[in-house]
């Protein structure tokens, strides 16, 4: 008979690691991507991270090529992640070493411990979400193409996560990242006479800020209404309803840029991160804009930030006036009153652009 869940974790270990559970008392970081852990009884193994594609992607190919790696060298088994990243155990350090050059042979690099840029993510973007403002994946990887010096030989004042999202919902986590590059709807969603077709109140309460409000028509019946006033562009309203459209998306699409999240609990705790860049536009296939923005955070905070200042802890001690004259970004006052996608309603009237 087959048991059902859950079953104990052990089950998935490799076997040289059944029978070591609890007796692990210390780890050392050999390098950016590799980690030393030692057992009470003298037992060493070694953890390897690699970075992953940045919606976690694969073909069928590489995973086969994967797979056959975790046979080779780390007892058949690895996993992914939160942050999509791959990570193998292997009893020897030579393995370990063996490992890392297969890997990077294959096109993924080893890293992303310590201080140094652990993750580039992203949500589905476009092929799975109605919602998307942005090719997310496209964005992560340029970034990551950009930045990969820092996931494993360039050191850093800190830990660096950098994630993307391809609506203000914030499917792929962004606002809890250092850097957060979030697509954006800047225009209002029009109400066509489809709206009739839908189920106005199931609709209505799939708004986050109360946007929406039903509202009777001349012959009686009702319809919806979006007040612009209070609406931020998220879209949730017209994945849930064909009847509500963005008129003009391929011209008003485009990205924010907020900073300093973290979802750690030291010092201050999780923290959502600020809009310090309210809109830029789509460009793809380079994104030049929006990754020359990131790239001038990053060298920004490493030139000016102390060893082990995350990006919040940099920008409490410098202050918020003080970042945007080292970066030269045009001051954005509504960085220092609302936290993510709210300092978004801004753009209604150009203020935040």
């Amino acid at each position: 008979m087959i048991e059902g869940p859950p079953r104990p974790y052990a089950d998935f270990i490799p076997e040289f690691l059944k029978g070591t559970v609890g007796t692990w008392v210390s780890h050392r970081i050999l390098e950016p991507g590799i980690v030393e852990h030692t057992s009470t009884t003298g037992k060493r193994v070694y953890s390897l991270r690699a970075a992953a594609t940045p919606n976690a992607r694969y073909s069928t190919d590489t995973i086969r090529k994967i797979s056959q790696l975790a046979r080779k060298y780390a007892g058949a088994t690895m996993r992914f992640t939160q942050a999509l990243n791959m990570e193998f155990i292997t009893s020897e350090l030579d393995q370990t070493e063996d490992l890392k050059k297969e890997l990077e042979l294959l096109g993924f690099p080893v890293g992303g411990w310590g201080n140094h840029l652990w993750s580039v993510t992203s949500c589905a973007g476009y092929f799975h979400c109605a919602l998307s403002a942005t090719d997310s994946p496209s964005v992560a990887q340029k970034l990551g193409n950009e930045l990969v010096e820092y996931f494993n030989w360039q050191e850093l004042p800190a830990k660096l996560t950098v994630s993307v999202s391809g609506c203000p919902s914030s499917c792929g986590g962004s606002f809890l990242a250092d850097i957060s590059v979030n697509g954006i709807h800047t225009e209002v969603p029009v109400v066509t006479p489809d709206v009739k077709k839908c189920d106005l109140q199931g609709t209505a309460f799939t708004c986050p800020v109360g946007a929406i409000q039903l509202k009777p028509t001349p012959e009686g019946e009702r319809t919806l209404e979006i007040r612009q006033n209070l609406c931020i562009g998220c879209g949730l309203c017209v994945g849930a309803c064909g009847g509500i459209i963005f008129e003009s998306p391929e011209k008003t699409d485009g990205h924010s840029i907020a900073i300093g999240g973290r979802a750690s609990a030291s010092r201050y705790g999780t923290m959502l991160g600020r809009i310090v860049i309210p809109f830029l536009p789509n460009e793809p296939p380079h994104y030049d804009r929006t990754v020359g923005a990131v790239k001038r955070i990053v060298d920004t905070w490493k030139e000016d930030a102390k060893k082990g200042e995350r990006i919040a802890d940099w920008i409490d001690r410098i202050g918020w006036e003080k970042f945007f004259e080292r970066t030269g970004f045009p001051f954005f006052e509504q960085s220092m009153e609302y936290l993510d996608v709210r300092g978004i309603a801004t753009l209604r009237d150009g203020s935040g652009r």
